[in-house]
């Protein structure tokens, strides 16, 4: 007799004692989950030096990110606006959000929650000092600086949406996740490239960013 894989069931609650590890919640809530975060760019202004911020999600199932315009006011009507912003980018994707992993930051008010509560999306918060309880939009954050925003200097928060949107397209579209079989986000579930023709390189923001492909024989 075969016995039936067991299957988690998101929407079921944990008895009253029993301790589930972080990774295995991640692990049985992935495709129905999005994890958000801020990161701030010091921008050169004719006023001096701002600090811009803005706001990422990843939804960790499919690795697909997508990140707010930059502000240097992130206050409670900014906060919502990107709340319904994510709400409708998950929903021209496809996929599902049951719950939202977010740090204590004040930034988030409780409007921004209740956009989310409203539609039955459960805020999970992380503990204190503790980022890689959040890891995945981390990571992110952590790739987007290193890669690209460490090395350049900003002048407007229109320069600074320019390279972040930019990251965002080759984070989706070109660059491979060991996680996804080393394919992008973008290309799951579609055909591998043909392997003949010659290897040609993409240049992204001025060389910070390659990706090569084979052009069409």
């Amino acid at each position: 007799m075969v016995e039936e894989e067991f299957i988690p069931d998101p929407n079921s609650r944990v008895p009253k004692g029993i301790v589930t590890p972080w990774r295995t919640f991640l692990t049985a809530h992935a495709n129905v989950m999005v994890a958000t975060d801020f990161f701030c760019k010091a921008v050169w202004t004719p006023l001096g030096k701002r600090m811009a911020y803005a706001i990422m999600f990843i939804h960790v199932g499919s690795r697909k990110v997508m990140v707010s315009p930059s502000t240097f006011c992130p206050n409670e009507e900014w906060m919502r606006q990107q709340g319904r912003n994510i709400l409708m980018w998950l929903e021209d994707a496809g996929l599902e959000c049951h719950e939202l992993i977010r740090d204590n930051d004040t930034k988030y008010a409780e409007s921004f929650d209740a956009i989310f509560k409203c539609i039955g999306v459960d805020i999970v918060r992380t503990p204190f000092q503790a980022p890689q309880a959040n890891s995945f939009a981390e990571s992110w954050i952590a790739g987007l600086k290193r890669e690209c925003l460490n090395h350049l200097v900003c002048f407007s928060v229109k320069q600074l949406d320019y390279v972040t949107t930019t990251y965002v397209k080759y984070f989706n579209e070109y660059r491979p996740h060991q996680s996804l079989g080393n394919v992008p986000p973008a290309r799951v579930g579609t055909p591998p490239p043909i392997p003949i023709g010659p290897i040609r390189r993409r240049r992204i923001l001025g060389g910070l960013l390659n990706h090569y492909e084979r052009r069409a024989a």
